[in-house]
């Protein structure tokens, strides 16, 4: 049996900060992805510890017995960069157990498997089918915004690595705490551009954020940034608030050539080494492959797409059906 499972990343967020009791989020998903591939085959090797994690908390859940693990190949083709701040960790966790569900024949609601990633980790937004405000940490708030605006966002990713656990520090979050007020300034702006369904309000709420974030994990070159902003009238700047890389958010695809000249000639390149364009995205999890052990690869005449409660999934209905009724599968 393979089958696979694919969540896409981020670009950072759009903001983050203290609001209520707690440090809350509002991230929103690009069209680059991590791939999870479960096959019948014995795992010649140890994978990602998180990941790993996901595998175990998956069969728990699904009350499957654990040593089940020792019997799969688990690979992972990712697409997102480690510890720079695009949800490369939730991404894999999150395909992860989609994947083993799959290889089950079952389906794991939205909300299963935000909870199974945060049993394991903090946890982005990228799973919802919206612009979501979400509470990081145990998930407690998940407030959908309605709204899946479509933006292009041009990544600036530099070399620099911080991994997620590491800058939740006590001091960080007093700090995150410390700006409540004028975080609640900055979700206000927020709040107003969903409510308009306004691309530029958006983007103004995303750099109000990241200019907050600035004294919290400062972005090299941010100010010329800024200008830059100013002079071509980008929609905005979100940065990674918990990691490296920051999004210029552009609105047409015309825009996109003149941008990245701006960007080489700029003192940006001296930091950023790697400027990639990617679009909005809130695909969420989805089984991309099920097959038997004698299909062909490319053989997807039998999935069908499924959709609940909002969720973007893709199940091999006959494939389930054969699993639940014949456990030896």
């Amino acid at each position: 049996m393979r089958v696979t499972a694919s969540c896409p990343g981020s670009c950072g967020e759009l903001i983050q900060g203290w609001f209520g009791d707690s440090q809350k989020l509002v991230s929103y998903g690009i069209n680059r992805f991590s791939r999870v591939t479960i096959s019948s085959e014995k795992n010649p090797e140890a994978s990602k510890p998180k990941v790993e994690e996901a595998l175990r908390q998956t069969l728990t859940y699904l009350e499957v017995s654990s040593r089940e693990a020792d019997n799969f190949l688990l690979e992972i083709d990712s697409d997102l960069p480690v510890a720079k701040g695009m949800a490369s960790s939730t991404a894999d966790i999150a395909a992860t157990c989609q994947a083993v569900a799959g290889y089950y024949g079952k389906q794991l609601s939205r909300d299963e498997i935000v909870d199974i990633c945060l049993a394991i980790e903090r946890t982005d937004s990228i799973l919802f089918p919206t612009l979501t405000l979400f509470e990081q940490k145990n998930g407690s708030v998940r407030e959908s915004s309605g709204w899946a605006p479509h933006f292009y966002v041009i990544v600036l990713e530099p070399e620099e690595t911080l991994a997620t656990d590491v800058f939740h520090s006590v001091e960080n979050d007093r700090l995150f705490y410390q700006q409540r007020e004028r975080f609640a300034e900055v979700f206000r702006h927020y709040q107003q551009a969903v409510k308009d369904k306004s691309l530029q309000k958006l983007g103004e709420a995303a750099m109000q954020s990241a200019v907050l974030n600035q004294e919290i994990l400062p972005k090299p070159y941010f100010v010329e940034l800024l200008k830059l902003q100013q002079c071509h009238q980008w929609l905005g700047i979100n940065v990674a608030h918990s990691g490296s890389v920051v999004g210029i958010m552009i609105e047409t695809l015309a825009e996109i050539p003149a941008t990245l000249a701006v960007i080489q000639r700029s003192e940006l390149s001296r930091w950023y080494s790697k400027v990639k364009v990617h679009e909005s995205c809130y695909e969420g999890v989805q089984l991309i492959e099920a097959r038997g052990k004698n299909e062909e690869a490319d053989d997807r005449s039998r999935l069908q797409r499924l959709r609940k409660n909002d969720d973007h999934t893709w199940i091999n209905e006959a494939f389930a059906k054969s699993r639940l009724s014949n456990p030896a599968l």
